[in-house]
């Protein structure tokens, strides 16, 4: 630029540098909130060092760097009050005390675990519902190192059914050529849902119909009703009389 005898040179500014983690919502690649209550550490887990190794982040969970502040957004205050200790505590550090209180008291937990699982029942839930439940309540088994097979949970679920879906339960059951998996089981049990509501709600529609029907040939005309031949029937028992116009 030339001006007043001088010469300037302008620069232009480099753009600011914007760490990966900087623009990522960590809840958008880790569905799920991790808290004390409902175990689903192991699940959790997954999707965080699958994130972290995504947009580059594992350093930040290995111990060679601080952890920014927002990475642990997917955990719930009521484990993260238990696991942080101090400021300067690194995030491999964290991740550590995290998995500790998932992993401390296994028995025990195991027992309480165990109760749950093996005394749960579908009651009013819907089928998805109850398959999620005892499907979470696997998960935490699984946490704590008692592993549920897949039969196992099948027979589980079975076991627990609403009485309605008894027929399918035997199907299930008795399958010859392989028993099923819980998936299939479950998508079984959702279809005879879908058939029981239908067949619910055909029979509703069919009762209302029928009390229609029944209110409209019932009805009589006050006085008598004329027809189109000028006879009137009359409502007193005296049959047809001519009454002209």
């Amino acid at each position: 630029m030339q001006g007043s005898g001088a010469s300037f040179i302008l620069y232009s500014t480099p753009p600011a540098v914007v760490h990966p983690y900087a623009t990522v919502s960590i809840k958008s690649h880790v569905p799920m909130t991790l808290a004390m209550k409902n175990s689903t550490y192991s699940k959790w887990a997954s999707f965080f060092k699958s994130m972290c190794d995504k947009f580059g982040l594992k350093s930040h969970i290995d111990g060679t760097v601080a952890p920014p502040p927002d990475i642990f957004d997917s955990v719930d205050d009521s484990v993260l009050d238990l696991a942080i200790n101090n400021d300067e505590q690194t995030a491999r550090a964290l991740c550590l005390a995290i998995e500790g209180l998932f992993h401390a008291n296994k028995q025990f937990r195991t027992i309480f675990l165990s109760h749950d699982f093996h005394s749960m029942t579908e009651g009013d839930s819907s089928i998805s519902e109850y398959c999620q439940r005892m499907k979470t309540l696997a998960d935490a088994l699984r946490d704590v190192d008692h592993p549920i097979q897949d039969s196992q949970l099948v027979l589980n679920l079975l076991r627990g059914l609403n009485p309605r879906y008894s027929n399918t339960a035997d199907d299930i059951a008795n399958s010859t050529a392989s028993f099923p998996t819980f998936a299939q089981a479950r998508d079984m049990l959702t279809l005879k849902e879908l058939r029981l509501a239908n067949e619910e709600k055909v029979s509703t529609t069919t009762v209302l119909l029928a009390g229609t029907s029944s209110s409209s040939s019932s009805y009589s005309c006050p006085g008598g009703c004329r027809s189109a031949s000028g006879f009137v029937q009359t409502n007193g028992g005296g049959g047809k009389k001519w009454k002209g116009k």
